[in-house]
């Protein structure tokens, strides 16, 4: 297993290995590269939806989700995101945002295999929270401190959230289904959000991700945002995702008694 960084300065990509054929001290490995890059691309691999949601596990314990039109009625922990609606979820995520974050305790992890793809359009777009908070300037980044959003759904998040194992600050915020700024007007909080969309979108803080069947990508939802690009009406793509669940996350290998 060969992990080379992106040049963007976050994520990598993972070569060398089979996600069907991962033994202990590679998963190991493997959880590291993620909690250290926030992102980990890896190419040509060939996964029924059991081997995906096998790999999922080797981060821990994937969510689940109701079957409805277009997902796999055996595998309820497998989000089908695609193009066509007989395919699975369509117009998903085409704005900034962490999955899951809609949650109390916001989804740490995900993992996307690809299924089809096309040619043209449907790249995926991911920026580092923990370095758009970093580029904040220091009056922005104290008053964003004190900050904290509310979903459409009522749940409540710190706009700066501190990752859950390393500590580190990043500038977390949904674009699609955040309802405002808990204590701001609806101008004021519409003023931030914009901000905050434009400072994700700043030049040179996005790697942009081309899908080629067979790929996986896994990303550390605290660490990085992501956001879908538009594909052309004729294109049939399909992405299988998997999330892990905050309560069953494996970030590192418990150290051993000596």
């Amino acid at each position: 297993m060969q992990v080379t960084p992106l040049e963007i300065g976050f994520g990598a990509v993972i070569e060398g290995m089979d996600l069907r054929q991962v033994d202990s001290s590679t998963a190991a490995l493997l959880r590291a590269s993620l909690l250290e890059y926030g992102l980990l691309v890896i190419r040509g691999q060939s996964l029924t939806p059991q081997e995906q949601v096998a790999a999922t596990n080797l981060f821990g314990q994937p969510e689940v989700f109701p079957v409805v039109r277009g997902q796999l009625s055996s595998w309820p922990e497998i989000f089908r995101v695609a193009s066509q609606p007989a395919d699975g979820h369509v117009e998903v995520g085409r704005y900034w945002h962490s999955d899951g974050s809609f949650r109390e305790n916001p989804t740490p992890i995900s993992f996307w295999y690809s299924v089809m793809q096309s040619e043209e359009g449907g790249d995926t777009l991911f920026t580092d929270l923990q370095q758009a908070y970093a580029e904040l300037q220091p009056d922005i980044r104290e008053e964003f401190d004190t900050l904290r959003t509310a979903h459409r759904n009522g749940v409540v998040h710190p706009l700066v959230l501190r990752h859950p194992k390393t500590g580190e600050r990043a500038l977390y915020l949904n674009m699609g289904l955040t309802a405002g700024v808990l204590g701001y007007s609806p101008e004021q909080s519409r003023a931030v959000m914009e901000a905050v969309d434009r400072h994700y979108s700043r030049p040179g803080a996005s790697y942009r991700h081309h899908w080629l069947p067979g790929d996986v990508v896994v990303a550390d939802n605290l660490h990085v945002a992501h956001k879908a690009t538009p594909l052309p009406a004729s294109a049939r793509r399909i992405l299988n995702r998997t999330t892990v669940r905050a309560d069953g996350v494996i970030w590192h290998e418990a150290q051993q008694a000596a």
